[in-house]
């Protein structure tokens, strides 16, 4: 029945894609199957409103976030802080460096906005206009665009995905920030290497500059407008409560909106709330933001959310936590997280759902929540905006002007999660043995660390390790302190694997 069940719920969301319909109609739809099969199990109507409360109760918070968020993206656009961007970066690219400024472009406003949808909106729509000008391949130019977007909706202070993922894993958000970037900083140096090595071999001209001197009619650009970015980045690096930090961002840019662009008080309140529309059909890029654009994304979140608790207390999901535990034995944890990544964004068909089905999926691997949260943000974070039928990668791409085919040239959607499993691989070939001693010793350290992780499931406090311990001596630590019952194979003494060395990351 619960294949049933998922497969039903599948051809809903693929039916509702192909129909053009709301993908949300799919995943309102969704939540009344899961509900009725929760039903059919035994439940009573009031536990199953009760599942569902237990997955949207711990994102809660992450709600007034994201409208804060829509807020901010209608603000900083009516202020002139995307349209400054613009027209001070646009003039200083080349031909030859066009395909890496896009990227590069995209990923400063995808950082300053922490969305994907607004960064292709305004910064990407403009560079694949710009792009028809300068006789750029359009598929080219998207991808470049379509990873810039993704590299701030990965990571951003302000970023609505990287707000879910370490909600939902109760992990530390700046904590997480700081290990995304040296997960990405390889990954980002190979993308720009890439791009700028496809601007030289390509074939452009020169654009029309008429964009960007429309921008300086338009607004008052003076620098001063560059201040709100400035000091969310500011309140960022200094850990500051990412609530308190957007709001100052909405705070400060609304000066800006009324000294510099001439807007009053109601405009200013309705651009929170309504968001910006450009006063030019040719600036129609900039227009967007504001609370209203965040609420279908409110929306999703609290289905999805819904979902989980569903998930949870319901056994839909246990013929697939059987494939994940199987490929568990076989994989790393961040290849296992990958194949769950894949299918979640293939059958979801939205960024958020498949975040929450891969964490559902992939939460009991052998790992920590740190880990586990950077597993997620390198593999379906970026993998969703792979999927054509998506409307994590689909909406940017359109709104934009780009082709689906420019998915294909995303760079770096592919590098962040293909470095991380060739760092995997490496890390695997390095423990290798390469003689029949080196082996009988990799092999009795395997069975030392089996034991300790037996021991570690059984005990509520963390044993204490020795990170500069030897593998000799780890081996004598397990005779003196007699973990091996040779009778059953099984840990004697849990409580004295307290004194145990640290397991060695070789």
């Amino acid at each position: 029945m619960e294949l049933i069940t998922l497969g039903a719920f599948v051809v809903m969301l693929m039916g509702c894609i192909v129909a053009g319909i709301p993908t949300i109609f799919a995943l309102l739809a969704g939540l009344v199957l899961f509900c009725v099969y929760a039903l059919v199990k035994g439940n009573t109507l009031g536990a199953v409103a009760l599942m569902c409360w237990h997955g949207i109760k711990p994102i809660c918070g992450i709600l007034g976030m994201l409208l804060f968020i829509g807020m901010l993206t209608g603000v900083w656009r009516a202020a002139g802080v995307i349209p400054a961007i613009v027209y001070y970066a646009v003039p200083f690219i080349t031909p030859s460096l066009f395909v890496v400024m896009t990227f590069l472009l995209n990923a400063l406003v995808s950082v300053l906005t922490g969305t994907s949808f607004g960064t292709a909106a305004t910064m990407g729509a403009i560079c694949i206009s710009l792009a028809g000008t300068m006789n750029v391949p359009l598929p080219v130019a998207g991808g470049a665009a379509l990873s810039g977007a993704f590299f701030g909706d990965r990571w951003s202070p302000i970023s609505t995905s990287a707000l879910l993922v370490a909600d939902i894993t109760g992990t530390d958000f700046y904590a997480n920030l700081k290990r995304m970037l040296h997960s990405a900083a390889i990954p980002f140096v190979l993308t720009c290497v890439v791009f700028l090595a496809l601007g030289m071999l390509l074939p452009a001209g020169t654009g029309s500059a008429g964009i960007v001197a429309l921008m300086g009619e338009v607004f008052d650009l003076n620098p001063i407008v560059l201040v709100p970015p400035i000091a969310v980045f500011v309140l960022a690096l200094m850990r500051i409560n990412i609530l308190s930090v957007i709001a100052v961002g909405v705070v400060v840019a609304a000066p800006c909106c009324i000294f510099l662009q001439g807007m009053d008080a109601a405009e200013v309140v309705s651009t929170l709330i309504w968001g910006y529309t450009a006063p030019l059909s040719e600036l129609s890029a900039l227009s967007g933001g504001g609370m209203v654009s965040m609420v279908s994304s409110v929306e999703i979140v609290c289905i999805t959310s819904a979902y989980a608790g569903v998930f949870a207390e319901t056994d839909l999901l246990k013929g697939i936590e059987g494939v994940v535990s199987a490929l568990a034995t076989r994989l790393s944890s961040f290849a296992t997280t990958l194949v769950i990544a894949a299918v979640a964004s293939m059958i979801s068909c939205n960024q958020t759902l498949a975040i929450m089905m891969t964490h559902q999926l992939s939460s009991k691997l052998n790992q920590s929540a740190a880990d586990h949260a950077l597993d997620i943000e390198d593999s379906v974070v970026l993998l969703a905006g792979l999927v054509p039928w998506s409307i994590a990668g689909g909406v940017p791409l359109a709104s934009m002007g780009a082709p689906l085919s420019s998915m294909a040239l995303g760079m770096f959607l592919y590098a962040v999660p293909l470095w991380r499993l060739v760092r995997g691989c490496r890390s695997r070939v390095a423990v290798q043995p390469v003689d029949p001693e080196s082996s009988q010793r990799y092999e009795r350290l395997k069975r030392f660390r089996k034991l300790t992780e037996l021991i570690e499931s059984e005990q509520t406090d963390e044993p204490v390790w020795d990170e500069s311990a030897s593998d000799k001596a780890l081996l004598n630590e397990v005779r003196r302190a007699k973990l091996v019952d040779t009778a059953n194979g099984r840990p004697a003494d849990h409580a004295s694997s307290t004194s145990s060395s640290k397991k060695p990351t070789r």
